[in-house]
């Protein structure tokens, strides 16, 4: 190295070689010196590099890459870089929640980075919800190859025609997206980089960690996607984990006293049994009080099924669901359906999410993946032909194996089938975080990479989600932390973990006629379906929203001066059940925080109740009349 050169590079270093308290200044005034400011969304600090479209051109068009940055609140002990799954997923629209999820440690001793990855974000983000939402409902069948094969060439010829621009559409491959964080890492001027990467993030992570190791100074995979799958290897482990998991998600329900008695029988036969109806029509109820036809289809129940594995609550989620289907009640799952799949329940079309962009998923997976650039009708026949042969292996999840293939085969853009060489560490230690309930990548791909990487070690959690670390468990938290904070690595290579495979189960409201003269019982119920509501508990906090009830009227949920408000308007969640009134449900920030409903009840049963329950000390109180009688709050006795 030339002296101007080196002595360049020791006043850029020197900094960072001198101690954390300063290298955090260093970071900060860089980030400064780069155009740092507020994020569109957050609390961070974000900034954009500017890089090429196209790396192996010498000139042509620029694309800026942004990046959020939580600065360390106390001493700085590294920088890592955040990697979040997808491909599609908004880091910086998640950093906020993400951040706020952890134990205060993690921001206060590291400076973490998130990123919207090329063709994530507002600026270049590739999407296509219309598009989607309709791929994502369609009957996708392979005893129907000419309208599944017709399916998958709408999807990718109507996402097309719904993009904002295609000029980005043969660029977005993991290996362009890791150059893009180098080049931010040599921006910043750190010489070395925690890196943490959840789902599809592990791929992205052991990518940049082999092709830029002096880069790397340990790397933390989370829920782990093997490299050395192809195509097919890799939807055929995963549909066969999920189908695995699905059974012990449907025998559990047995092991749960409310969840059986609500099911009214084995879970398993009931979602068979339900399986085996669909296409099934259901009455609709809009928020505008009127009802309409709508089909719960088999495409709508694999989607709830798969969806609901990735971790305790979305199972206990899906339990009850198909719990009231097995009562003959199929509204419950339609409407899971549509937040799953992220579609407007009053119009049955896609919607825009700004953390999510479905149609960067595609334009990754299938350049990465893809079938090869062979003809696509010819592509898209073989994919069937092997669903077919697979169909054994997946008996209620088969979609899951072959309909996203269908649709890369008839992509835009696709990319060559050579995958990247297994992922084999380096000189910095990697961690592996894997779930053995894991539907999406499966813990037989993190075993693949922990028996070929070097340093490497391994946590494996009995019974959890996809990604496990900062779900507020010392283990694996304290394992990551110790690693991360002081350098110290595992004390064995293989550690386990172990928490419960269904998360806490709602039991069904009123199903015992009786229950409904109860006045408490009535307003707990209340409770309960206003936080199983998927449309209002997933409210974004915007314009009101009115959903209707399942028996006729509308509940309207809007902003109020604190908190939460719903208006109840002849409101039927049951039969012979009419709710009318007020309710407001405060966080956070005020003494009075908790729920509180003032409500008329009429139909079967007349009253005017007020019910409170303060989240805090979790109090609840009744006061009011019901059926001609005062009511206050119940006397448990033995």
């Amino acid at each position: 190295m030339h002296i101007t050169r080196l002595a360049a590079a020791i006043a850029l270093l020197g900094p960072w070689l001198c101690g954390a308290a300063s290298a955090a200044d260093t970071l900060k005034a860089t980030i400064d010196r780069l155009g740092g400011q507020p994020c569109r969304v957050g609390e961070l600090t974000c900034v954009s590099v500017e890089v090429p479209v196209d790396y192996r051109a010498n000139t042509g068009p620029k694309i800026k890459i942004e990046y959020a940055v939580s600065f360390a609140s106390g001493e700085s002990k590294g920088v890592l870089f955040y990697v979040v799954g997808g491909p599609g997923g908004s880091g910086i629209g998640v950093a906020d929640d993400y951040l706020s999820a952890f134990d205060a440690r993690l921001t206060e001793n590291m400076d973490i980075v998130f990123f919207d990855q090329r063709g994530v974000g507002p600026d270049h983000g590739i999407e296509c919800p219309k598009a989607q939402g309709a791929f994502d409902m369609a009957e996708i069948k392979v005893d129907k190859p000419d309208g599944a094969i017709a399916a998958a060439k709408t999807f990718a010829t109507d996402c097309a025609a719904e993009l904002k621009s295609r000029d980005l559409l043969g660029f977005v491959d993991t290996e362009v997206a890791i150059r893009d964080l180098e080049e931010f890492r040599q921006k910043i001027g750190v010489p070395k980089v925690w890196i943490y990467g959840e789902s599809y993030g592990t791929q992205f992570s052991q990518q940049y960690a082999t092709t830029f190791p002096t880069a790397v100074k340990g790397v933390v995979l989370d829920g782990v996607v093997d490299l050395a799958l192809d195509f097919d290897g890799y939807y055929a482990s995963y549909t066969e984990a999920a189908e695995r998991v699905l059974a012990r998600v449907l025998a559990a329900c047995g092991d749960s006293a409310a969840c059986a008695k609500d099911m009214q029988g084995d879970a398993a036969a009931s979602y068979d049994s339900l399986a085996a109806k669909l296409p099934v029509e259901v009455d609709f109820p809009l928020g505008d009080g009127t009802t309409v036809k709508r089909q719960l289809t088999s495409a709508l129940l694999e989607a709830n099924a798969f969806y609901a594995l990735y971790g305790p609550d979305d199972r206990a989620t899906f339990l009850r669901a198909l719990a009231a289907t097995s009562r003959g009640e199929l509204l419950p799952m339609l409407r899971l359906s549509y937040s799953n799949l992220a579609v407007d329940p009053e119009t049955e079309e896609g919607v825009a999410d700004p953390a999510w962009f479905g149609a960067a998923y595609y334009a990754i997976t299938c350049t990465d993946y893809a079938e090869g650039t062979a003809d696509s009708e010819e592509t898209a026949r073989a994919v069937i032909e092997r669903a077919k042969a697979f169909a054994p292996r997946a008996p209620r999840l088969l979609r899951s194996y072959f309909a996203e293939r269908l649709a890369c085969a008839f992509w835009p853009k696709r990319g060559s089938n050579e995958r990247p060489k297994p992922y084999a560490g380096g000189e910095f230690p990697t961690l592996i975080l894997n779930a053995d309930a894991d539907p999406i990548t499966p813990i037989t791909m993190s075993y693949a990479i922990l028996d070929n990487a070097t340093n490497s070690y391994m946590v494996a959690m009995k019974n959890g989600p996809h990604v496990i670390w900062g779900r507020g468990l010392s283990c694996p938290d304290e394992i990551v932390f110790a690693l991360m904070f002081d350098g110290t690595t595992p004390e064995d290579k293989e550690q386990v973990c172990s928490q419960e495979l269904i998360g806490s189960y709602k039991p069904l409201t009123l199903t015992d006629a009786a229950a409904a003269g109860d006045a408490f019982q009535l307003a707990r119920a209340v409770e309960t379906e206003i936080a199983q509501s998927p449309e209002l508990s997933n409210w974004d906090g915007g314009d009101p929203l009115a959903v209707g009830c399942s028996f006729g009227g509308v509940v309207e949920v809007s902003a109020a001066e604190e908190g939460t408000a719903y208006t109840f308007s002849k409101c039927g969640w049951w039969p012979d059940l009419v709710l009318d009134g007020s309710g407001t449900q405060i966080d956070e920030g005020a003494e009075n925080i908790g729920l509180t409903l003032d409500l008329a009840v009429s139909g079967g049963h007349q009253g005017q109740i007020t019910y409170r329950h303060n989240t805090t000390t979790d109090g609840m109180t009744l006061t009011g009349t019901y059926d001609d009688k005062t009511v206050t709050t119940p006397r448990p006795m033995p």
